[in-house]
Parts: C-alpha cells; structure tokens; sequence
C-alpha cells in the first residue's frame, strides 16, 4: 500500500511541475499581451527604454552599412555595446524583417525565461535531492516573481542574462571532467559576457569551482579542466579585442568609458561621481545644473571649504556653457550642433578635471562618509525600494500607478530577498553550491553599491534571481519539518 501511494506521489509532481511551468508561461503571456500597455505604456507587445536602440542599431548598422556601430557620426560608439544582445537581436531581424524584429525578439525572451522555471527545478534538484518540495517551491518563486517578468518584454539584456546565469549555475551543479564540459561552460561565461560586461564575474568563480570539483582527482587533472574553461571563454572572447584593435588600433578589452554615449562624456561621468560621494540619487542635482540659471545650493556636507563651495558653482557654470554631456543631456539643440561640440568645441577636460577633484577631496576628508554613506543609502533601495518613478515623469499623459499594488509587489520583493540571505547563511555549510550563490550575488550588491554607486534595480536581477534558490531551499526544509512533526515530538525531544 505504502508503495503504491509513493509511486502514486512520484507520479504527480511531474504534473504539479507542468502545472507550474504552464503558470508561469500564462503570466508572461497575459503580462506582455496586456501588462506591457498598463506598466510601461507602450502600443506594441514590447518596451523600448533608453538602452534598446544601442542594442538594434549595432546590428542594424552593421546589416546595412557593414559598421559595427550604433552612431555613425561617434567613433567610440563601435566599442560601445558587446556583441552579446545585438547579436541575438539580429538573429530575430534576419528572420523576421526589421518591422517584426523587436516583437519576435521579445517573444524568445519569453520563451527563454519560462524555460528557466525548468532550470530552477533542475538546479535545486541537485542542490538538493532530499528536500523534496524545494524545487517545486523554487520553480514556482520563479515562475511569479514579478520584477523577472517585467524584464521579458524589454529589448535589453536584462532577462537574456539572467536566463543565461541560470543555466550556467545548472551546469556547474552537474560539472564533469570531460573536455566538451570545461570547454562548452568557459564558452557559456563569455557569452554572458559579451550580453552583460560585469557577469564577467563569473569567469574566477567557475575557475575557482571547477577547481575544487576536480582536485579530489588530482591537481594536474583540476588545473588542465581549469584551463580549458578558459580556453573556452578565450575562443569566444578574443574575437572582441582583436576586432578593436585591427579596425581602430586601439586596445579595447570591454568598451569605453563613456560606451560611445554622448551623454556620457568625462564632464557628466566626473559630475556624477562626485554626487556619489554624498547622495545616491544625482538626478535633482543634474536636473538643477541643466534647468537652473543661478547658483546651485548643494548640501552643506558636499564641500567641506568656502573654496570647494566656489570651485563647484564655476564647475557648474562651466558645465552650462561648454560641457558636451551636459549639452547633450538636455538635448534642446539640434543634432550637428551636439556632435560638433562632442568633437572639438568643449571644456569636458577642465570640468572632469574639476569634479574628480572634488571627489578626491571629500574622500581624504570623509573617509567614513565616503565609503558608508551612499552606499548604506543604495542598500536600503537595494532591499526596501517601495516605489516606482510615477509614470507621468518618463509618459505625460498616462494614468498613475496604484500605490497600493506597487507597495504590495515591492513587500513581497523585500520579504523574498531578506529570506533569501537568511537562508543562504543559513544553508551554506549543509550545501557547498550556495557559495556560488553567495559569490554572484555578494559581488553585485558590493560592486554596485559602494563602487559603482549609479543603482538601478536592473543591475540586480541575475543576484535577486539566484537568491530564490536558498529561499526556496528554506522554505523547502521549514515544510519538511512541519510536515513530519508529531504531537509529541516536542517533549520526546526535552525529555532527551
């Protein structure tokens, strides 16, 4: 009798993981067939934010013209993106014509990221085999959580790589010392890479991993599979620096600084940074230099002499009158006016000069500051973030959010990333694989955070996503226990 029920129970979670899956497909479905109109607005059954046309226009100019570029008319913007994104979305524009390009590529990120509620499943399955519902638990985390299919729409890199993250953590989990293994896993890294340039991270860590995994075996056995993963990212990777070097002679590992943006020369970069030092939101301050015409009263804190204070209004002055980004920003002036002052007629040089100066200063001077204050302020968003940009900001005409259903989505938000940590140290001895968790996720938060500074809750995705395994593994155990606890489990155990 009691085989029967097993083989009866066997029989249906296969079905309960259908029925998941098929959950999460329907949302994606309904979100982008209805929820992109009500969420960003837009006509069509995908969003175009600020970064998309870099992406198409990459491929475009390359299909049309033969220049890998997404501005003709600026030289740096051929290293600007990696070839990761343009590419796939240049897969959908060579089959589907440009006119349906956009949507078919949205389309496969759907189909894409429904098929990652599989690799949760498979990855916490072999996390952990014995705490039966996790995957199920983790498959279906994944197959709700909102701020993952807000992204599926987006023409961007942001659902492709986290897809890719996912099915690179469920090939690591089933690493084996076969050549096709090390070389097909180093090639994986590099195409991450190529769609989102700081999920180069996981290059050390797969390195580090395939090292320990192989090392019972031997060491010259683990160092030759850690050198083929590397050949492997190196095959893919190298045709990168050496294309930049044979069109442009220039050794461009990643892409500029300023990603060919001309938005983003060194005067807005420098601007930004130094803001960074003190407050973690830079638009009212950008938006104070570009609108204003007197003097802009930053805080106090900023500028720790009356001789900082003045050397910040000349800077912004400067910034009014010959800063390129800055021009470019507010953009109220045709496009050839913009591309000459980007070129040759700007003080970029004097105004980044200026800032980085500023910066230097307050961080010799505010040592403590520096280094806790905006980044405690990008944690707190990082973890509490309770609302949205209202929609009339970026859409003038379009009704507002609810407030009570943003609160609603953004709690649960907060509730699965507080279990997610907590679980993940919480777990970490019993099951070696959360490193590889701790490692991707802790270096987003810390990177983006306290160094980078500019948070955007994007830039988190592929962290938020891989803590849902410890959450669900957690969860997982908890319904164990309270599954198998008897009456008198509790005073059997003190009597003990």
């Amino acid at each position: 009798m009691q085989r029967r029920m097993q083989a009866s129970s066997l029989r249906v979670l296969p079905r309960l993981l259908l029925a998941i899956i098929l959950l999460g497909l329907g949302a994606r479905v309904l979100f982008m067939v209805v929820g992109v109109a009500a969420y960003y607005h837009s006509p069509d059954l995908f969003c175009l934010n600020g970064d998309s046309s870099s992406y198409t226009q990459s491929f475009e100019n390359l299909w049309r013209v033969g220049r890998y570029t997404f501005d003709l008319q600026v030289p740096e913007a051929s290293f600007g993106r990696l070839p990761g994104y343009p590419f796939f979305y240049g897969v959908h524009r060579l089959v589907f014509g440009a006119a349906l390009a956009p949507v078919a590529t949205a389309w496969s990120q759907l189909l894409l990221d429904t098929a990652a509620i599989w690799l949760v499943f498979g990855i916490l399955s072999r996390m952990a085999p014995a705490v039966r519902w996790a995957p199920y638990l983790g498959a279906f985390l994944y197959a709700t959580y909102p701020f993952v299919m807000v992204w599926v729409p987006v023409i961007g890199t942001e659902s492709l790589s986290t897809d890719l993250t996912l099915l690179w953590f469920y090939l690591l989990l089933g690493w084996r010392p076969t050549l096709a293994y090390s070389l097909g896993t180093g090639v994986l890294v590099a195409a991450n890479l190529f769609v989102r340039e700081y999920m180069g991270s996981l290059l050390p860590i797969t390195l580090l991993w395939v090292v320990v995994k192989a090392m019972p075996q031997g060491w010259p056995l683990a160092w030759r599979h850690a050198a083929l993963v590397a050949a492997g990212f190196g095959v893919l990777y190298i045709g990168w620096p050496v294309r930049n070097y044979v069109l442009a002679h220039r050794l461009m590992l990643l892409k500029p600084q300023a990603a060919g943006y001309i938005n983003q020369t060194p005067d807005v970069d420098e601007f930004y940074k130094w803001v960074h030092c003190w407050d973690a939101n830079e638009n009212p301050w950008l938006d104070s230099v570009l609108i204003g015409q007197g003097p802009v009263h930053f805080p106090e804190s900023a500028c720790s002499t009356p001789a900082e204070a003045a050397q910040a209004q000349t800077l912004v002055l400067l910034a009014r009158h010959c800063g390129s980004g800055f021009y470019a920003v507010r953009g109220s002036q045709p496009a050839d006016s913009v591309y000459r002052r980007y070129r040759t007629d700007n003080c970029n040089a004097a105004i980044s000069t200026g800032f980085q100066q500023l910066r230097q200063q307050f961080a010799a001077e505010h040592p403590w500051r520096y280094w806790f204050d905006v980044p405690v302020q990008n944690l707190r968003k990082a973890f509490f973030k309770s609302r949205l940009v209202p929609p009339q900001a970026l859409y003038p005409h379009a009704p507002p959010r609810s407030a009570g259903l943003l609160g609603l989505i953004f709690g649960y938000r907060t509730a699965l990333l507080l279990l997610g940590w907590v679980g993940l140290f919480a777990s970490l001895r019993r099951y070696p694989a959360l490193w590889l968790v701790l490692a991707v996720s802790g270096f987003q938060y810390v990177y983006i955070c306290f160094f980078y500074r500019g948070l955007e809750m994007r830039y988190l995705l592929q962290a938020d996503a891989l803590l849902i395994l410890p959450a669900a593994l957690w969860l997982g155990r908890g319904l164990a226990q309270v599954r198998n606890w008897r009456p008198g489990a509790l005073a059997s155990s003190t009597a003990n």
